[in-house]
């Protein structure tokens, strides 16, 4: 499987903590790239790919960025945005079968879908046993301050359904994937500590191997 490691240069990292203010607040993902600059969407496709094996399912999607720089795999969403994935009524009920992925992706979308819980049971249903379900998330305050600044955020496009959130804390991420049946493996943070990343794994009896928070 060709994986894009998105891996940055000296150089590059760099130029993105200069320039962090503007990149995390005030540019689009195409006007971070625009000037030469990783977009948070970079940032959190950097973070996941080395998660990844084997088949892939990406729910929430958006523009299905993440299944083409993996190589394979199936984005599904709730809306349109273009990008090639599967549109589905709801992402607690999805035409495939008991098994069928060796990773589950919820990228920055988690808190975005009222019925979390139904939705990490399926995923829990969709995965192999010894699969892995990857979750990035930033935190309900972070989440709201974010949401009223960044004026390009693809929510004042299609608005916020009754549910949804701004983000979500660690303890209602790991209560909600374990409540559906995944055990955290790991959780680290990324750019700058501000974004989460967990790896939960669907196994039984399995220990729980809690890495610290990583910057």
């Amino acid at each position: 499987m060709a994986v894009n490691s998105m891996a940055k240069g000296p150089w590059q990292a760099v130029k993105d903590l200069l320039f962090a203010p503007f990149r995390l607040i005030v540019l689009s993902d195409e006007g971070s790239r625009r000037l030469g600059l990783t977009s948070l969407e970079d940032e959190r496709i950097k973070a996941v790919l080395p998660c990844i094996a084997g088949r892939l399912l990406d729910i929430g999607a958006g523009t299905n960025r993440l299944v083409r720089e993996y190589g394979s795999g199936i984005g599904v969403d709730v809306y349109d945005w273009d990008g090639g994935a599967l549109i589905v009524e709801d992402t607690a009920h999805l035409p495939f079968d008991d098994g069928a992925f060796d990773t589950v992706t919820f990228v920055a979308c988690l808190n975005h879908i009222p019925y979390r819980d139904a939705a990490l049971r399926e995923a829990h249903r969709l995965l192999r046993d010894g699969g892995v379900c990857i979750i990035t998330m930033i935190g309900p305050l972070l989440g709201w301050l974010g949401h009223k600044l960044w004026w390009y955020s693809e929510d004042k496009e299609r608005g916020m359904a009754d549910g949804e959130a701004y983000g979500l804390s660690a303890s209602a991420v790991c209560r909600l994937a374990e409540d559906a049946g995944f055990v955290l493996q790991r959780h680290a943070r990324f750019v700058y500590g501000l974004n989460n990343l967990y790896r939960f794994a669907k196994v039984e009896d399995a220990e729980l191997n809690h890495v610290g928070d990583e910057t």
